[in-house]
């Protein structure tokens, strides 16, 4: 009896599982809309930098100044933003674009920002560039390394008081007071 209500069933599955399958002519992927056109590129998030408090800060695509990003600030809680970092305050003297930040580093207490840019390949990552000091409350933007040749610079980093910057360039350190400017 039970064999009898199980044998409609399957035949009516057996019948309406090919017109399922049954699909609209997909146009073929090629090698060069893979490889060399955007259509499948995602887009990116970050880099990001959490800050305390649930807060976090990425790059964003400046809607004020075009080929620039803004850093903005997060509230992980409630979805809150705001610029902190506005892509027109990276503009250098006598320059008319923004830096194009690859990573950026935010000193201990929060009131100077790292801006790694011009970055180069050695072996597999893009450890060598220049590197800028945005300080947050004068708005001063000043790049590092004295006059060491351009995207010379690599692994800079903050000293824990962050009053000075230390870097390595042509295989030897410096550390970069930034206050007065003076490379040891």
């Amino acid at each position: 009896m039970r064999l009898l209500r199980l044998v409609p069933s399957l035949l009516l599955f057996i019948v309406a599982a090919p017109l399922v399958a049954q699909e609209v002519a997909v146009e073929q992927l090629t090698l060069d809309q893979l490889y060399s056109s955007r259509d499948f590129f995602g887009q990116r998030f970050g880099p990001a930098r959490w800050l305390d408090g649930g807060m976090y800060t990425t790059l964003e695509r400046s809607a004020d100044t075009p080929g620039g990003r803004d850093i903005v600030k997060h509230n992980a809680q409630n979805d809150e933003h705001e610029i902190l970092v506005a892509a027109a305050t990276l503009v250098p003297a006598g320059q008319e674009q923004p830096l194009s930040i690859s990573n950026y580093i935010w000193s201990a207490d929060h009131s100077r920002l790292l801006i790694f840019t011009n970055t180069r390949r050695v072996w597999r990552a893009n450890t060598r560039g220049d590197y800028w000091v945005l300080d947050l409350a004068s708005g001063e933007l000043r790049q590092l390394g004295g006059d060491a040749p351009e995207s010379s610079l690599m692994f800079a980093k903050f000293s824990p008081d962050g009053t000075r910057v230390g870097y390595v360039s042509e295989n030897n350190i410096y550390v970069e007071d930034l206050a007065t400017g003076n490379i040891t």
